[in-house]
């Protein structure tokens, strides 16, 4: 099924994975022009190789401020397909139960929930936990960091960006743990959701 509308912006037109490859080919160029800049730079000026030293190397950086600003000055890395516009899922997420559990919530939804991202950011960790199961973290481009514990089925990989509201992955029976952290504090669930 093609649809006019995405048509005008040069998707499903027959040169479409001509023009992802040149797109490609023109960020990756792009992103190494920049870093070399940056490298020459720092390499002829001391006062900004100290500053890099100070602001940048011996800080975390957030992975999710990182992408979001990529994102908005260079567009995603990969252009999306057809087929992956057409995917919706734009939810909230709710819960019929909440109790305080280890340093998050646990929260009681419905049988197989499908999850939604609380806030955008980048997956910097999948695997397992003692008290969670499986869990997902997401670095926020908040700064927050978000554990979704007890994670069934998800696709999403290390450092995959996910957007607020989108499918996160599914939950093992009807409880799903989230913690929330940010500035080295815990946080309330209730000021993420509204």
């Amino acid at each position: 099924m093609k649809y006019k509308s995405l048509e005008k912006l040069g998707i499903g037109k027959s040169n479409n994975k001509k023009n992802k490859i040149l797109s490609f080919l023109n960020k990756t160029l792009m992103a190494i022009f920049l870093g070399l800049v940056f490298l020459i730079v720092m390499d002829y000026s001391p006062k900004f190789k100290a500053y890099m030293h100070e602001n940048v190397l011996n800080k975390d950086l957030s992975f999710g401020l990182i992408s979001k600003i990529y994102n908005k000055y260079f567009g995603e890395v990969l252009p999306k397909s057809p087929d992956e516009l057409v995917k919706v899922f734009n939810e909230k997420l709710t819960y019929s139960a909440k109790e305080k559990y280890v340093d998050g919530y646990k929260l009681t939804v419905t049988n197989n929930y499908l999850v939604p991202v609380i806030t955008s950011g980048v997956v910097v960790f999948t695997g397992e936990d003692d008290n969670y199961g499986k869990i997902i973290t997401v670095e926020g481009e908040d700064g927050s960091t978000i554990i979704y514990g007890n994670i069934l089925n998800s696709d999403l990989k290390l450092y995959d960006y996910v957007s607020r509201e989108k499918y996160l992955g599914e939950t093992n029976g009807n409880i799903l743990y989230v913690v929330i952290k940010k500035n080295g504090e815990y946080q309330d669930i209730e000021t993420y959701l509204s």
